[in-house]
């Protein structure tokens, strides 16, 4: 079994700096490729959509139809921010077709080497980070002790995740570090 250990950040982030978490629950890290827009054959009723931020540039994408509803489930439950090759125009762009909030949901500023910049980010909350099978790990993804790394189907991206397997596992880690926190008390 593969196991993953914290690691220093190391790298400079450019000038833009993610609006920290609340603090109350956990964060969830979402990437978009495979997991938002499908980009090969889909499994799931898909929709395409023609997308831009600021107008640009446009992109036609295939997202799940039911994809907003997924990220509504789970904004109910996670602080949510982007980690994807779409940087800042993700919320932008997606804002229509997934139905997401006026306000922007942070995205941190990286491509690859994501699992330092998630645990940066999260500053010792429990975090999740959800992408395609290709990003950054091979192989199956590590046990974390402090967050959870899953994998999607890229066939069927965000639908793939099953919500309450997902927050039985977060609720667990949640208190897995508290009861560890109280024994180091």
């Amino acid at each position: 079994m593969r196991r993953c250990s914290p690691t220093r950040w190391t790298t400079d982030v450019a000038k833009y700096t993610a609006r920290p978490p609340r603090g109350d629950r956990p964060v969830l890290v979402l990437g978009i490729s495979d997991v938002v827009v499908i980009e090969g054959e889909p499994a799931v009723p898909v929709s395409m959509h023609h997308l831009s931020a600021w107008g640009r540039w446009v992109r036609d994408v295939a997202i799940p139809d039911a994809a907003a509803q997924r990220l509504h489930e789970l904004a109910e439950h996670f602080d949510i921010v982007w980690a994807s090759e779409w940087g800042h125009n993700a919320h932008t762009a997606f804002r229509e077709p997934l139905e997401l909030p006026e306000e922007p949901w942070p995205f941190l500023p990286v491509q690859f080497d994501k699992l330092a910049h998630i645990r940066r980010y999260a500053g010792g909350l429990p975090w999740v980070w959800v992408d395609d099978p290709l990003v950054d790990l091979s192989g199956e993804p590590p046990e974390c002790e402090d967050g959870i790394v899953v994998r999607v189907d890229p066939a069927e991206g965000i639908l793939s995740l099953d919500v309450d397997d997902l927050l039985t596992k977060t609720r667990e880690l949640v208190e897995r570090r508290a009861k560890e926190d109280g024994e180091n008390a």
